[in-house]
């Protein structure tokens, strides 16, 4: 019922596009029954077929289809209500093959409203065990935002960021940023990078890269699993074997607010016992 009224409402809001923009948000959304494959991918090398384009022509068509249903949307809806903003991918890397874990986080925005700051969330929870005094992480933005106001809860455990853009984006309008977190050496971190959508993302992505000849025992994703499960250190069924380069990629998409996205690890001992 619901998953009707979604294919509904983004019908009528592309019923003014282009054939070929209707199409590639068709295809985009998993509209199409006989294209609906979980994969974005797949369902963009269909529409590179039918319009005889490479993917990155036809990604290019679901951006554009993309941008203009926002504005559809927000032509259509009263102008204070709903987010200013979603996500249309969040791309993050997370080296422990440095000094201290190291973690960046590239987010493409898209905004719905004028928007000109946006609040981006970050957890940091405590290893079991872990009493140190000090417990923090330090953070800044490589490119696209300045940090406005940093808010530390649960003894820094938890971290609000509001970011100013560089301009106010207009509806439709994206902009894209990357925040760099850098851990204090020695402090320990718990085994696992999770991405929790607090607004709406169309595409996550997440990389770790482990020290060469020094990676964990076993790793695997975690696919939409709720938030107060991802500290079970029972290994998940879905594996990830590190490359040659010790690095494992794994991407989701279309995940869903209020559950996480990512990958967890374990150490050879823990993963025996």
């Amino acid at each position: 019922m619901v998953r009707a009224k979604v294919r509904a409402t983004l019908l009528a809001l592309s019923a003014d596009m282009p054939t070929d923009l209707r199409r590639a948000l068709v295809l985009a959304y998993a509209l199409d029954p006989e294209h609906s494959y979980l994969r974005l991918d797949r369902r963009t090398d269909q529409l590179a077929r039918e319009l005889s384009c490479q993917q990155r022509t036809a990604r290019r068509r679901i951006d554009e289809a993309v941008a203009r249903l926002v504005r559809a949307a927000v032509a259509d809806a009263p102008s204070d209500t709903g987010p200013s903003w979603h996500l249309h991918g969040m791309h993050a890397l997370l080296r422990l093959d440095t000094p201290s874990p190291e973690l960046y986080e590239t987010r493409d925005v898209v905004a719905i409203r004028p928007v000109g700051e946006i609040t981006v969330q970050f957890s940091l929870p405590r290893r079991p065990g872990d009493d140190r005094p000090e417990h923090d992480v330090a953070v800044d933005v490589l490119y696209g935002a300045r940090i406005r106001e940093v808010t530390r809860h649960n003894e820094g455990q938890f971290f609000r960021l509001v970011l100013t853009l560089p301009r106010i984006l207009a509806p439709g309008e994206r902009h894209e940023l990357c925040l760099h977190y850098r851990i204090p050496a020695g402090q320990p971190i718990r085994e696992h990078y999770v991405f929790q959508p607090l607004a709406p993302c169309a595409r996550c992505t997440v990389r770790l890269r482990f020290p060469p000849g020094g990676g964990p025992a076993l790793v695997w994703r975690l696919d939409g699993v709720p938030p107060r499960s991802v500290d079970d250190r029972a290994p998940g069924g879905d594996r990830l074997r590190p490359d040659g380069v010790g690095e494992v990629w794994s991407s989701f998409d279309g995940p869903q607010q209020g559950y996480a996205y990512g990958v967890a690890w374990a150490a050879a001992a823990a993963a025996d016992g």
